[in-house]
């Protein structure tokens, strides 16, 4: 079989000498299609007022009429009968709609008269662009009289298999890794403005409106199969406990306990659990408290620090990584359980959008403890609890072969610069090269690999079979969720660690090079090599690794 793939793999490498190469590689591996996304949900809309207050990230205020908020309403109901769109979903095409229009059913009488014939809220004169979305009709998102009505330029918008456009143009949801996106982000991919920024600014406002639309002021939910699922926000557990994020928002990632730290390589102690969850998700309190702690810096990043009293016994719940503006407590401030208190961010100390929830006994200085035991101790969570013993321990993870995951590698032996297949492609490699693919493989065994490629009118290793390119269940061109880019860490530090042994010459992954011969030097950032583009995911190597060995 990998000799079959191996020849459609070289005639698209032929065609794109990067995305191709790594993408098509490690599509080899099924290891590529693990599984960590965010799931989705509903969203169901009460009654919706006349008017409503809102602010921008930049502090911009002005306040949204009925008219407006009714197509909030659309897009929300619309969203919502999505598959995999849920709230983090609905939020992009708020933001989308807000920037592009003000959430306004815009006619366009200069491109098309015809266009005020339809119920709409005024007239706009961007290009042939019409309605909530601005979509064009020399777009190819459908005619005018498509276009004028809001629940088509919804679901326009949100695409998908049922969606108007069948995939072209690309709604939300044919654009692959959209959850693992900034909610901005998304909304450019969709979009295509010549202002990407633009939409950045909405986050608040989005969340404003689905906090005031929204029947309970939180999601409702439909279920998602996951094995880990939190109470919903309006429903308590005993002693009034509810869960931190809003039910099927989250993923469960690193939990309570003795880890190797993801950016330091460091064992440490995890003092709380972390749920990733999209960028500017609802924070909300665990419940009934005080806050003691609402603070930001750029070194430790934003933290709400909350003292409660239940059953008779002080604890304190923090919730951490919220960028400056995600925090919306002050000290002082008395909360409600379920209360929106901060957002989801991925300041200070992370590797990407998650919330870092600690629970401590006693109250703000008190003892770490295990916050899944205590949500599941209140009803509030049915969530895996720590185990005890090191990570990497005698009583750690072992896999097949018998290896423990990290340690020192096996020495190689013979020649380790006689030519071997490649065991991902038809091509060679070097002994050296092998042997760390399967060092690497036995201890890390969900990487997908991609080495040896012929890489026409390049100045690249992976044809003199010196080079691996290796991924960690994401797919090339996206970004890693928080759990994927914490095992990328962990196998990037570990090779770093044993370079010598491995013969490591050097390393680049997530916009930074680190070499072993300037090793004094640290990670530096990496610039493209005159070949690639730094900021692009993949040529700033910020969805796969690459690592090229001695000669």
């Amino acid at each position: 079989m990998t000799k079959k793939l191996a020849l459609v793999v070289i005639a698209v490498l032929l065609l794109g000498p990067m995305f191709a190469l790594v993408g098509v590689g490690l599509l080899m591996n099924p290891a590529a299609t693990a599984d960590c996304t965010v799931p989705g949900g509903s969203v169901e809309v009460g009654e919706v007022p006349d008017e409503l207050d809102v602010e921008t990230r930049s502090g911009e205020r002005f306040t949204l009429n009925h008219d407006q908020l009714t197509h909030a309403a659309t897009i929300i109901e619309t969203g919502s009968g999505i598959e995999g769109v849920g709230r983090p979903g609905i939020k992009v095409a708020l933001m989308a709609a807000l920037t592009e229009s003000t959430l306004r059913q815009l006619a366009n009488t200069s491109a098309y008269p015809e266009s005020a014939d339809y119920p709409n809220d005024g007239d706009g004169s961007d290009n042939d662009s019409l309605g909530l979305f601005q979509m064009r009709p020399q777009s190819g998102w459908g005619s005018v009289e498509d276009l004028m009505d809001p629940t088509y330029q919804a679901s326009a918008f949100y695409g998908g298999p049922d969606g108007p456009n069948h995939g072209s143009p690309r709604g939300l949801v044919d654009i692959p890794g959209w959850e693992q996106m900034d909610p901005a982000e998304a909304a450019q991919a969709v979009e295509v403005s010549a202002y990407p920024d633009r939409y950045r600014d909405y986050d608040p406002v989005a969340e404003t409106i689905l906090d005031a639309l929204s029947a309970s002021g939180g999601p409702t939910v439909e279920p998602a199969g996951r094995a880990v699922t939190a109470a919903a926000p309006a429903e308590r557990g005993s002693s009034g406990v509810v869960f931190p994020l809003p039910e099927d928002t989250w993923v469960a990632t690193s939990p309570f306990g003795p880890r190797t730290h993801p950016i330091t390589g460091e064992q440490t102690m995890h003092t709380g659990s972390d749920f990733a969850a999209p960028d500017g998700t609802p924070i909300l309190a665990a419940a009934d408290g005080s806050v003691t702690v609402a603070e930001y810096s750029d070194a430790s990043g934003g933290i709400v620090v909350i003292e409660h009293t239940i059953d008779g016994s002080t604890v304190a719940t923090a919730y951490i990584h919220s960028w400056a503006d995600g925090i919306h407590v002050t000290v002082g401030d008395q909360v409600s359980a379920g209360q929106h208190i901060a957002d989801v961010g991925s300041s200070g100390m992370s590797t990407g959008p998650h919330l870092h929830f600690e629970v401590r006994e006693g109250g703000a200085d008190g003892d770490h403890v295990d916050p899944a035991a205590w949500l599941n101790s209140h009803d509030a969570a049915g969530l895996p609890e720590a185990e005890t013993g090191a990570p990497d321990g005698d009583e750690g993870c072992v896999t097949e072969d018998g290896a423990t995951p990290g340690g020192e590698p096996d020495p190689i032996e013979g020649d380790p610069s006689r030519m071997v297949d490649d065991p991902t492609s038809d091509g060679q490699i070097t002994a050296r090269l092998l042997h760390l693919h399967d060092q690497t493989l036995g201890r890390y065994p969900q990487t997908s690999w991609a080495c040896w490629s012929p890489r026409p009118g390049q100045s690249s290793e992976h044809p003199l079979g010196r080079a691996c390119d290796i991924a960690f269940g994401n797919a090339i061109g996206q970004y890693p969720t928080p759990s994927q880019l914490e095992a990328g860490w962990e196998v990037t530090n570990w090779m770093k660690d044993n370079a010598e042994a491995l013969g490591v010459e050097y390393l680049i992954w997530q916009g930074q090079i680190w070499s072993l011969s300037r090793d004094d030097e640290g990670w530096r950032d990496y610039g493209g090599g005159g070949m690639h583009d730094p900021d692009n995911v993949t040529g700033g190597h910020f969805d796969h690794l690459h690592v090229t060995v001695a000669e």
